[in-house]
């Protein structure tokens, strides 16, 4: 998937780290950070531009999903803070913040829309998470869910158009996390 720019929601150290995370894996360093606070946009700004990325930021969720076409979630949000009539086509959503039943960050109607939902364990999304509130909300049911271990392996459906629309929902998978963790020690420890 080509990567126009990337938007992150979420200005403290989670939104941080997701957007390291991805310099491995994403050349495209033209970043929109969203954020509630002006002085933690500045700081995100002030630490990641020396690192080679072109950080714009905002208060304004909807210039993230109008100018991105990668998004990145990760706050701790009650409410939607993206609406599916935001929503670009060709553009992919990872929904990491929404990891209890009462936090949300997208409006339910978006995973309806997707062409693709995943999740990283479907027992767990059924009661928290993104998935969660679109089942709730009856924008999205159960049988359209497919996991990432599965998309992982080869045995989902992948993307298979850069004009689908694609969620995944990671409400946080200890050993998903374990292995992650490890990654990341034996990079910094080389």
């Amino acid at each position: 998937k080509h990567v126009d720019r990337i938007g992150i929601f979420g200005s403290g150290t989670q939104g941080r780290m997701q957007l390291l995370y991805l310099n491995s894996i994403v050349p495209c360093r033209d970043v929109v950070v969203w954020g509630r606070h002006e002085e933690n946009l500045k700081a995100y700004k002030e630490d990641l531009e020396p690192k080679g990325y072109t950080i714009h930021t905002t208060l304004d969720a909807g210039e993230v999903a109008s100018s991105c076409n990668l998004i990145v979630m990760a706050t701790p949000s009650k409410k939607p803070l993206l609406s599916a009539d935001d929503i670009r086509q060709g553009t992919h959503i990872t929904a990491m913040g929404s990891d209890t039943p009462d936090k949300i960050e997208l409006d339910p109607e978006i995973l309806g829309k997707a062409d693709l939902v995943v999740a990283d364990s479907i027992q767990q999304c059924l009661s928290r998470g993104e998935i969660f509130q679109a089942i709730q909300a009856e924008c999205l049911v159960k049988e359209n869910v497919v996991e990432l271990g599965h998309v992982i392996a080869g045995n989902a459906a992948r993307r298979s158009s850069e004009q689908q629309i694609t969620v995944a929902d990671l409400t946080g998978v200890a050993v998903q996390d374990i292995q992650i963790s490890k990654a990341v020690f034996e990079k910094l420890n080389g």
